[in-house]
């Protein structure tokens, strides 16, 4: 079994994976222990991200700095097309931040309890896991579901939400 290090899910598998395999993802269901065995925990780092948003066929484009904190969460900070800074630590974005936390520390109890799970891994080492809101779960009626490309580092987030379309996040990260 390969070990592959995660940096922050939700993003930068933007870049060496498979459109194939994130689509692919959810014809693989698995369980926390099989993923947590092909996995370390991720590493905090800063990157660079582009992000492109897509609702009802409009697509919004935007892209800055990404920093990762595995005990304090995520904080976008976003150069264009205008200035501003997300911390993912309150409100709706605080249930992402939940999960990105969860994969970063290996807290497969929250994910099992909130998310069927599904992952796979190719022979380059790239993986990707997917998450599906499990009906009883507090973040079923916003999120449809979630898909986390990497190999090293996470490379690529796709959110995928019930009312306000899909969030497509790229990285490119180096350690902190």
């Amino acid at each position: 079994m390969k070990k592959n290090s995660i940096v922050l899910v939700f993003l930068a598998l933007f870049f060496g994976i498979s459109s194939y395999a994130a689509i692919d993802v959810f014809s693989h269901p698995s369980t926390s222990k099989n993923i947590s065995s092909h996995m370390n925990r991720l590493r905090d780092v800063s990157c660079k991200f582009t992000q492109r948003k897509n609702i009802n066929g409009t697509s919004l484009v935007s892209g800055g700095n990404f920093r990762f904190d595995s005990k304090k969460g995520a904080v976008f900070e976003t150069t264009y097309p205008i200035k501003s800074t997300v911390a993912y630590g309150s409100g709706q974005n605080k249930q992402v931040n939940d999960i990105i936390i969860a994969v970063s520390n290996k807290n497969y109890a929250y994910l099992d309890r909130n998310f069927n799970l599904y992952f796979i891994t190719m022979d380059n080492g790239n993986w990707t896991i997917g998450l599906k809101p499990k009906s009883n779960s507090v973040v079923h009626s916003q999120l449809r579901n979630i898909v986390i490309d990497g190999k090293r580092d996470i490379n690529r987030i796709q959110i995928s939400t019930v009312k306000n379309g899909t969030t497509d996040i790229s990285f490119r990260c180096e350690p902190n």
